[in-house]
Parts: C-alpha cells; sequence; structure tokens
C-alpha cells in the first residue's frame, strides 16, 4: 500500500459545527469504526449498503473513494478490487487518512490513502468507478453539488459513478418520521436528499453524458444511484435512455 503523509489542518467549517466533536478526535473516530456502530447508524441496512455498492465493481478495476468510511466497507472494496486493482481513497480530514492509513498498513497493496478535499480535485486522473458510500448526507447542497460534479468527471468512458445514501422513505413506513427527527437534530443535510434527486446536483452539462439508474432499499429509506458514463459514439441517445431508474418494488418486498 501506498501511503502518502498529511499535515493536520482544520475542517470546513460546516464539518465543525456539526461532527467536530467526532471528526476532530482521533479516539471518537476510533470507536465507531466498527460494523456494530455502522449498523446501528444505518438501521442495520449497512451490510445490504455495502453488498449492493460492492456488486457494482469488478476484478482489476480502477476505484476511487470518496472520503473514509467506517466499518468494513473498505476492505469490502478492496477485496473486490483485487491484488492486481487500483484502490484510491481521499478524505478532507487528516485524522482519518492517518488512522486509515494505520489500520491497512501494507494489507492492500494496490491501495493509496490521501488527503484531498472532494471539492477541489485538481488531478486528471480517470477511473473505472467512483464511490461515494453515506457522504452526500453529511454535506450541504452545495457541496453535494460540487462532490457528485467531481465524482462525475473523474470517471472514464464507459465507467461508473456509485452513490449510496439515505433517501426519502414510503409515507407509511414505521420509522419515517423518527428517522427525520434524529436527522435534524443531529444529521442536517441529510433531508435535503429526501427533496431532490441525486442527479438533479449534477450539473447540465455533465449529465447528459451519463446513464442514470436507481434502487432502493428498506422501504426506500436508502439508494443507491449509479450514473454510467456513455461511451465515445453514444452521446446522441434519447433523452428516454439518459434516464431510466432500477427501483426496488414499493411495499413489503422493499423490506
Amino acid at each position: 500500500m501506498n501511503i502518502i503523509k498529511t499535515s493536520k489542518s482544520s475542517l470546513p467549517a460546516y464539518l465543525d459545527v456539526i461532527y467536530g466533536d467526532i471528526y476532530n478526535n482521533s479516539d471518537k473516530c476510533a470507536e465507531l469504526d466498527n460494523n456494530w456502530s455502522c449498523n446501528l447508524r444505518t438501521l442495520f441496512q449497512y451490510k445490504k449498503l455495502v453488498n449492493a455498492a460492492v456488486r457494482e465493481l469488478k476484478m482489476n478495476q480502477s476505484v476511487l473513494q470518496f472520503g473514509v468510511v467506517f466499518g468494513n466497507e473498505i476492505d469490502e472494496v478492496a477485496m473486490a478490487v483485487g491484488a492486481y486493482g487500483q484502490y484510491d481513497i481521499m478524505d478532507i480530514n487528516p485524522i482519518q487518512v492517518n488512522l486509515v492509513t494505520e489500520k491497512y498498513w501494507k494489507v492492500y497493496q494496490g491501495m493509496k490513502i490521501f488527503k484531498q478535499d472532494a471539492t477541489t480535485i485538481k488531478q486528471k486522473d480517470t477511473y473505472d468507478a467512483v464511490i461515494c458510500f453515506m457522504l452526500l448526507s453529511e454535506v450541504p447542497s452545495a457541496t453535494k453539488s460540487k462532490i457528485i460534479n467531481n465524482a462525475l468527471k473523474m470517471v472514464k468512458p464507459g465507467g461508473k459513478a456509485i452513490f449510496v445514501d439515505w433517501h426519502n422513505p414510503l409515507y407509511y413506513h414505521p420509522l419515517r418520521y423518527v428517522v427525520r427527527m434524529y436527522n435534524r437534530l443531529y444529521h442536517p443535510f441529510v433531508e435535503r436528499l429526501w427533496d431532490r434527486d441525486i442527479e438533479t446536483f449534477a450539473a447540465p452539462e455533465i449529465k447528459p453524458q451519463f446513464v442514470w439508474r436507481k434502487s432502493t432499499y428498506f422501504g426506500r429509506m436508502f439508494q443507491k444511484v449509479v450514473a454510467i458514463r456513455k461511451e465515445k459514439g453514444l452521446e446522441s441517445k434519447s433523452a428516454a435512455e439518459e434516464n431510466f431508474f432500477e427501483s426496488s418494488a414499493f411495499g413489503l418486498a422493499d423490506f
């Protein structure tokens, strides 16, 4: 595994104010880095969501992940990519970068971890897949747009941008209003994903370059949106082919 050393710097204001007690404390970050904590915070859907993301990957691909993820999501992606693939992980928080670097020291040879703000990426590299796993729900709308557009720009023709996050649940979902109140108190940026589809954050000049599909899970409480960049020569596909959705069935089958 290649390691890039980082220096400590302050987090963006919104992260400092809302999540600073966690992300500025290496001990608290380490405490949350387990599957039990991840299951609890995703209503015990963590494994299902990780598997949904990993199903989009193939062996020996080049993969970029925006943001360090607690639990075993990184392990699952690394194993899906394999020893001869490329797996790059970027995160704005130097504490997170250092912790995950220590955790995976010499474990996966194709892994590279570095400090980088996903809203201000300057590198020109492109990847077979770019993953945003439960990241968009932690940032304000303007930042969501920047992250989504940067993710799309870094996808190769035929490659994918994979977004896994919260979603507007069914109106009769038994946890709908409990989750809404909790998010308003502790995760104020989640609800924007209830109001808007992820693809609507994409810039008008970038969005048509991709074919979009969406799947939902646990009574539509969570979503996976996959944007597949069209191969060269296929940009003239009709609007109906540009925007299609693969959603789970409504009702009990979605649970």
